[in-house]
């Protein structure tokens, strides 16, 4: 896949780094050394990641790769919903002037909003993502957690006026359908998103591409009525957000096919669905080590049928059975 404005081709999977903290650096920096190896060429990261930014940095200046590494950063998180007074252009001036300054590089590929900031129009956010592309801090610019209405507005204005719109849009698309956004101010891909897509051939970056680990194996339904404290914060908020009876029966039917496929998990299946859907998208993956990356790539192999990619979905094929064969 290709983003406008970008002038060399991703890999299919890019790698996340919210996780990524200076205490353990050495682990990520083996990480991303392994991500490297594999083919890997997209690095997503953001201001808001704690450490995340001065691990990438101090890893880029140790390996001097930064040539063959696409580097997408996000800003204007805000302290929760985007930036919510002042001066717009001042405060993602401030920011990414940051972020180069710790990624150590004089211009990222990409760069996206993290959040909308609704307290301004779309014009003020637009001119102010283009004055840096005529900086040259950026390549391309993109929103994150954007609902599809504002997307529009914005990428009209800057057609109207021989601008720069959104080259790319991250927001949240699994297999497994959340219930509600797992932290406030997320945004997923529904109908309206998912068409817009179709539509205008705008690449999605997908994050949380599987769905936080609800695949992994380690939630079952009988984990939902848990006393509390039984699981940990984060795991309890998974079953919250996708430990619906459809997301488990999604479960059961990535174990399945996973099995007839020759020994895939459901979580590389699930991975595999995404990659196999009709848009222009590219996941975004959060391995915590050397297994998970390498897994993750594998699922790059695994061939579906548009027959398997909807029993995945609804358990029902394209013939109306419920089966998958």
């Amino acid at each position: 896949m290709r983003i406008p404005g970008i002038d060399r081709p991703l890999s299919a999977l890019a790698l996340g780094s919210h996780y990524y903290r200076l205490d353990d650096s050495s682990r990520w920096h083996g990480l991303l050394d392994h991500y490297l190896e594999a083919g890997g060429t997209l690095l997503d990261t953001a201001r808001s990641y704690g450490g995340s930014e001065q691990v990438i940095g101090r890893w880029l200046a140790d390996r001097a790769v930064r040539d063959r590494l696409t580097l997408l950063t996000k800003g204007g998180h805000g302290t929760r919903h985007g930036v919510t007074g002042g001066d717009f252009a001042a405060v993602i001036e401030a920011e990414l002037s940051t972020s180069l300054e710790v990624l150590g590089t004089e211009q990222v590929e990409l760069y996206l909003l993290h959040r909308d900031s609704l307290a301004f129009d779309v014009g003020t956010i637009i001119e102010a993502l283009n004055t840096e592309l005529r900086r040259g801090r950026i390549r391309a610019i993109g929103a994150s957690n954007w609902e599809y209405d504002r997307i529009e507005q914005a990428n009209a204005y800057a057609r109207e006026r021989g601008l720069q719109g959104f080259s790319v849009i991250s927001n949240h698309l699994a297999l497994a359908r959340s219930a509600a956004p797992f932290w406030p101010g997320l945004v997923s891909v529904g109908p309206d998103g998912w068409n817009w897509h179709r539509r205008t051939g705008v690449p999605l970056l997908v994050f949380s591409s599987q769905a936080r680990g609800f695949f992994s194996g380690r939630f079952e339904p009988h984990q939902r009525g848990a006393a509390p404290g039984t699981l940990d914060e984060l795991d309890a908020r998974v079953l919250e957000v996708y430990g619906s009876d459809a997301n488990f029966a999604r479960l059961e039917r990535a174990r399945r096919l996973g099995r007839d496929k020759g020994g895939y998990s459901a979580t590389q299946v699930a991975l595999a669905w995404l990659l196999h859907q009709p848009l222009p998208l590219l996941p975004i993956i959060g391995p915590r080590d050397r297994e998970e990356l390498a897994a993750s790539f594998d699922a790059l192999s695994l061939r579906l049928t548009p027959e398997e990619t909807r029993w995945l979905d609804t358990g029902r094929s394209l013939n109306g059975s419920g089966t998958s064969g």
